[in-house]
């Protein structure tokens, strides 16, 4: 059959790589071996969109195959599925390999067989000829497959199921694919007592993150991960949709796709699909009458042959219904006439209003079809909204605003409540807009919180003259300006200045400060109250405020705590300052958790930034990467936001010895931020990047120019003191060990001794200066007690070092072990790479993971970890005290042993050996 093969070409698989399936692979492959000399049966099993397919297409596309698939619309063909397989192979002259009643028999289905086709065929016979035709076409390894076998016809199911039963005596290998919930009992019998079963489940997160590839945050790939279930094909069609504009309209592949599944339903099946996606997520068979006008019992018919095409599920234990996924729904409602759904959802209304459904309810439906001037409609819209306002604000404001469309009379108390919750939700200019109209109709008893959101979100967008004239004016509007009515605008004048970094003109308003613990304003006051005492310079002081803020805190319900989170926010950045890391660290964590869940987005990016940077200090550098980079993709159009997020990505490259990239992050972090701290943040956080990258000189002189001279009066004096301790490595690094030391005056003179936050930076500056274990060792103490890990380790690399120098080998090494240590789990990887070179100058070996280690000789491995860490040829030949052209020769090495190219290539086996 020599003139078959040419057909038999392996099929060209789409470019995009087949991610999470190896193990399903490796068994098709298998299955393929044995089948070089025996019949062997596979059965590929997956639900809708799980990539069976995809899977096929990469199985056949390394091997000659037959592929067919079974198509819905052709159930009553007889054997059309093999047919499509086949029919490409089968002519005239396989009918000499046939007898004749056999090429007579299977002329009814191939007619080039024979001219004469048989009638009145016993199907026993005709199952007989197929297989005599599959055995006849196998002259070598076959590999047949049948995808979408969940449509086959009768005949081709009966042949599978006499094939398993007559297995062929020829090296054939038939691959049957199907949907677990829509395939034939008699075809899901005969595969699984005798067919090698490959599932393919839901991806793993750790592929899907791989699917979705690098583009989108962390907590954007985990939220489609889970609203995806790890199907494949929902995870892609939601990834495509989160990057349209309108985030509604489906990519027209799987709009098709999924379009051409409903396309196939009877009439009635049909309707009930389309009432089922009007009702809502999960419904019951007496609702879906009512709105589709048919009897129940038709409701349950339909859904007996809906649920059989896994179009519907039961949930279980409910009595109730709901789609397979929300993309078929989308696509069921979609289907459905505009105005039949206008009727559709009146209907709902008002059966669920006969019910006596709550507000809440009833308002999606009432939102789609009620009239304009229906006071009724405006009243439940109105009440629907200030149900979930608190937890649902983008809900809230789209009900608020048809109640607005509908009503022929303008409620301005109702406008006041929409422009809020489009604040709450991130809508920050049309909140502006809404408040503008608003705060000139509301009466006096109203305006104070009004207009103290209004300024907040101003200062968000950057308007910090115009947010401050609206309090200030509202202010002295109130009869009583230290009355309980005017508290929300004496609170947004403090917030307003803290976030400004102009802390002293807020001492005025918390003198008023309510001080009864039962009074709702006594939380925000007491956050922000301690974070100005903080903010001061006192921090040691302003210590039992933010302790005592920070039981309130902890001592509010969910609802208190997202009411209040910019004041939180702030107390968050106290405990920073006061060495309270992980107060601070569950603090910030919260409000994300919180803000996040309830859609209280307006100050997300704040939030964010300071969880990412409590993460830095807690040394957890992944998951700071994670909340920085959601911050970053998800910024609203806030001005200083984006400068103050690119200051904390600094930070974590640096730590994590990417430094060209952090860099970079500081130096756009100091020109785009305006806050007196957090400019002062950005330029320690560059500080810091400069010195971790080597650059001591210019680390020094940058900052000496930014920051005013010696003195560093331009920043403020903890930042000082941190920078001090920066600026006294980078001179003792430098070899200026006269100046180091200065540094290191200068950092005692500011240090607060009863800070262990201040010892660690003030004992650091004078290691670094005077070469000191012992000062080393203090500070390593101090931040292992507050929660430092990768201050610690920098201060324990140091002490070892030192005690190495003054011949103090084994204590020298435990330091290095245990830096070694806390960089590795930090993901610290140059930081890491140093310790572990010096343990090895003092003949200690330090074992390798994965294969690397029988692969490269150790100089080579010091060489690709360097290379993993991002440096330069010059950068690894001063850190590893050789010559540049010694660093090359060492490269050529590696990447003829690692069988790469480039350096890109190096370390994705370093990042593959690590996984591993």
């Amino acid at each position: 059959m020599d003139h078959l093969e040419p057909h038999l070409v392996p099929h060209r698989v789409p470019a995009r790589p087949l991610v999470g399936r190896a193990a399903q692979l490796a068994q098709l492959t298998d299955a393929a071996a044995q089948a070089r000399t025996e019949f062997r049966l596979v059965e590929v099993v997956g639900e809708p969109g799980t990539g069976k397919s995809r899977l096929l297409a990469e199985f056949t596309a390394s091997r000659p195959a037959l592929r067919g698939r079974a198509a819905a619309q052709e159930q009553d063909v007889p054997f059309a599925p093999l047919v499509d397989a086949l029919v490409d192979q089968v002519d005239a002259t396989l009918a000499d390999r046939l007898s004749e009643p056999e090429a007579q028999l299977l002329a009814t289905v191939f007619p080039v067989l024979s001219k004469k086709p048989a009638t009145d065929i016993p199907k026993a016979r005709l199952y007989r000829a197929m297989r005599s035709l599959l055995r006849a076409l196998a002259v070598a390894p076959t590999v047949v497959v049948l995808d979408d076998m969940h449509w086959a016809d009768e005949s081709t199911v009966e042949l599978v199921d006499y094939l398993v039963r007559h297995p062929l005596p020829a090296p054939v290998l038939l691959v049957v694919a199907h949907r677990p919930h829509q395939v034939s009992f008699r075809l899901s019998k005969a595969l699984a007592e005798h067919a090698v079963r490959v599932d393919l489940g839901p991806l793993s997160a750790a592929d899907a993150q791989q699917l979705l590839g690098p583009m989108l945050s962390q907590h954007a790939r985990d939220r489609l991960y889970e609203d995806s279930g790890g199907n494949p094909f929902y995870l892609d069609t939601l990834a495509r949709m989160r990057t349209q504009d309108d985030h509604v309209e489906l990519p027209e592949p799987a709009r098709a796709t999924l379009a051409a599944e409903l396309a196939g339903l009877a009439e009635t099946e049909a309707l009930v699909a389309k009432s089922a996606a009007v009702v809502g997520d999960t419904f019951e068979p007496s609702l879906i009458a009512h709105v589709a006008e048919v009897p129940e019992h038709v409701v349950l018919q339909a859904f007996d042959d809906l649920v059989a095409r896994d179009v519907l599920r039961e949930v279980e234990g409910s009595g109730r219904f709901r789609f397979r996924h929300s993309l078929v729904r989308h696509v069921a409602y979609n289907s459905a006439a505009a105005g039949w759904r206008h009727g559709a959802h009146a209907r709902i209304a008002a059966y669920l209003a006969k019910v006596g459904a709550p507000a809440a309810r009833r308002a999606e439906h009432v939102l789609r079809s009620a009239k304009y001037g229906d006071q009724e409609a405006v009243d439940t819209l109105t009440a629907a909204a200030r149900a979930v306002a608190t937890h649902q604000p983008a809900t809230a404001a789209a009900w608020f605003e048809a109640a607005l469309h509908l009503s022929v009379d303008d409620d301005v108390r109702v406008r006041a409540e929409l422009a809020f919750c489009q604040g709450i939700s991130g809508r920050i200019m049309p909140a502006l807009e809404t408040f503008g109209t608003a705060l000139r109709g509301l009466p006096p008893d109203d305006r104070a919180w009004a207009a103290s959101f209004a300024s907040l979100l101003a200062h968000l967008r950057g308007e910090y003259d115009w947010a401050r004239l609206l309090l200030t004016a509202e202010l002295n509007r109130q009869p009583d300006p230290d009355s309980e009515a005017a508290a929300p605008l004496r609170l947004q004048l403090v917030l307003d200045a803290a976030l400004r970094g102009d802390v002293q003109s807020a001492k005025p308003f918390l003198d008023a400060a309510p001080s009864d613990d039962r009074d709702r304003w006594t939380v925000p006051f007491a956050a922000l109250d301690a974070y100005v005492k903080t903010a001061e310079g006192n921090r040691f002081a302003a210590v039992p405020a933010v302790l005592a803020a920070a039981r309130l805190v902890d001592a509010s319900d969910d609802d208190e705590f997202l009411r209040w989170l910019p004041a939180i926010h702030m107390l968050g950045w106290a405990e920073v300052l006061i060495g309270e890391h992980r107060l601070a660290l569950r603090h910030f964590t919260k409000s994300v958790t919180l803000a996040r869940e309830n859609g209280h987005l307006y100050f997300m990016p704040q939030l964010l930034h300071g969880q990412s940077f409590a993460y830095v200090i807690a040394g957890r550098t992944a998951d700071g990467l994670a909340a920085a980079d959601e911050a970053l993709e998800s910024t609203l159009p806030q001005v200083g936001s984006r400068g103050v997020l690119q200051g904390v990505w600094c930070q974590l490259n640096s730590w994590r010895g990417q430094h060209a990239s952090a860099i970079r992050a500081g130096r756009r972090a100091v020109a785009k931020t305006d806050n007196l701290m957090f400019a002062s943040f950005a330029r320690n956080q560059l500080l810091l990047a400069q010195v971790h990258a080597g650059n001591y000189a210019t680390a020094v002189e940058e900052t000496l120019a930014a920051a005013g001279g010696p003195e560093l009066p331009a920043i403020d004096p903890f930042t000082r003191l941190v920078s001090y301790a920066l600026l006294a490595k980078a001179d003792a690094l430098d070899g200026n060990h006269a100046r180091a030391r200065q540094w290191a005056q200068s950092a005692g003179r500011l240090a607060d001794e009863r800070l262990d936050l201040d010892l660690v930076f003030a004992d650091l500056a004078w290691a670094y200066a005077d070469g000191d274990a012992d000062k080393a060792l203090t500070a390593a103490a101090a931040a292992e007690r507050i929660g430092m890990p990768l201050w610690e380790a920098t201060a324990r690399l140091l002490a070892g070092t030192c005690l190495a120098r003054d011949g103090h080998r084994d204590q020298a090494l435990r330091e290095l072990q245990a830096a070694s240590a806390i960089f590795n789990v930090c993901e610290a990887t140059e930081l890491h790479t140093n310790a572990v070179r010096e343990q090895r100058r003092l003949g200690v070996r330090v074992p390798h993971t994965g294969a690397l280690a029988n692969t490269l000789s150790p100089r080579e491995l010091d060489v690709a970890e360097l290379v993993c860490a991002g440096s330069t040829n010059q950068q690894i030949a001063e850190k590893l005290v050789l010559s540049v052209r010694t660093v090359e020769t060492h490269l050529t090495h590696i990447f003829a042993k690692l069988g790469v190219t480039n350096r890109a290539g190096v370390a994705r086996v370093l990042a593959s050996q690590a996984e591993d």
